[in-house]
């Protein structure tokens, strides 16, 4: 059994990872709907907004909330228990969800909400989509209503962003800065947001760098938050806790790019500094050779004068676009060949070969269910690993 079948059975959750373009969204639908098959509960989810993954299972959206993937439509038998289940990371209501966690009464999760500058601060926090994608994966988690979670990861420059969510979100509230900032608007409401309303001369001076509206929004926000810093910071040291737990998995993407197998790398290295769970490392859009190694592409091109048509046409035409059909064949062969070294690269650094999983560049995109069975079954054989590097 190949050995990302082995995590999909036995993991609880499975965090696919890697640079924007990979087919990170494609290959968290197919775990996920491989370990379905395998009689388990699974939810994916999704932070790319794109309907590819909706259409593939066969919805018309993605939904904010876990909607179950009719796959008895698609004669697909799950057993008694196993079942899909897909939704989106939604980053504003998932920010809501801390905020009611976190707030000690009504009245401050409603100032709070209600802020015009919590909605920027909850969208546009450096980090914030990665690390709410990680803080709603907890919460599904502790909820313990599925077997499994696959989470595809948002679409970020660096992947390592991702991993890091966790402590830039834990530091951003410790920051010294941040606690001054704190502290400072807890002594001017001591004075008392009212009587500022009130002193026009206050107001005033405060206007010559900043609206009188704006900087009394900015202090009623920060004194209702003031006090649910040490939730948040708890929070994001158990989100991080829970990324190192021998029930997790990452599955780390790439594409044959040199640069793209490069970062996957790097984030591999930086796993195993963090002692945190590798799974697999999936390369995806390989070339591979579509004529037998003994076939020689003048033989193919020569073939085409068995093909009646042919024949009407000049003897030069038919031999000049035999030789185009060579020369294209040849450099196609050239990338194969280039693709294939940059597997035994990736296999060069990674302690087994059980960890690497090509799968080929399609000749169309996967929006259907069919698609998504034809991606699933390239990414299972055991064998494409061996075929690839003998080209």
């Amino acid at each position: 059994m190949p050995k990302l079948d082995t995590i999909i059975q036995t993991s609880r959750v499975i965090i696919c990872v890697g640079p924007g373009g990979v087919g990170k969204t494609t290959t968290a639908a197919a775990i996920a709907l491989r370990a379905a098959r395998f009689g388990r509960k699974v939810l994916v989810l999704t932070v790319d907004p794109a309907r590819r993954l909706a259409n593939s299972l066969g919805m018309s959206e993605m939904m904010v909330e876990p909607t179950k993937v009719n796959l008895e439509t698609f004669g697909i038998d799950c057993g008694e228990r196993g079942a899909l289940w897909a939704m989106m990371l939604d980053i504003k209501t998932t920010f809501d969800r801390l905020i009611s966690r976190h707030a000690p009464d009504e009245e401050t999760r409603y100032k709070i909400t209600s802020n015009p500058y919590y909605r920027q601060l909850s969208t546009a926090l450096a980090g914030s989509q990665e690390y709410m994608a990680m803080e709603k994966l907890y919460e599904l988690r502790e909820e313990n209503n599925y077997d499994l979670i696959v989470l595809d990861t948002p679409p970020t420059h660096q992947a390592l962003d991702f991993l890091d969510a966790p402590d830039r979100m834990e530091g951003f509230f410790d920051n010294t800065s941040f606690k001054l900032i704190l502290q400072s608007s807890r002594a001017l409401g001591r004075i008392g947001i009212g009587f500022l309303k009130m002193n026009t001369l206050i107001l005033k001076g405060v206007s010559r760098f900043v609206g009188a509206d704006t900087f009394l929004g900015i202090l009623e926000f920060l004194q209702s938050f003031s006090g649910m810093t040490a939730g948040f910071t708890d929070r994001a040291r158990r989100v991080r806790t829970m990324m190192g737990q021998a029930d997790v998995s990452f599955v780390l993407l790439s594409g044959p790019e040199r640069a793209s197998i490069d970062e996957g790398l790097y984030f591999y290295r930086r796993l195993k500094e963090r002692n945190m769970p590798f799974g697999a490392f999936v390369v995806n859009r390989i070339r591979t050779p579509f004529v037998s190694e003994t076939a020689d592409p003048r033989l193919l091109a020569a073939s085409m004068w068995a093909v009646p048509a042919v024949r009407l046409y000049s003897r030069p035409l038919v031999e000049r676009v035999a030789d185009k059909l060579v020369r294209a064949i040849d450099d196609y062969s050239k990338l194969v060949q280039g693709d294939a070294k940059q597997l035994s690269y990736i296999l060069s650094q990674l302690p087994d070969s059980d960890s690497v999983y090509p799968v080929p560049y399609f000749d169309r995109d996967i929006h259907d269910i069919t698609g998504l069975f034809r991606f699933q079954r390239h990414l299972l054989e055991s064998d494409k690993l061996s075929v690839l590097l003998k080209v």
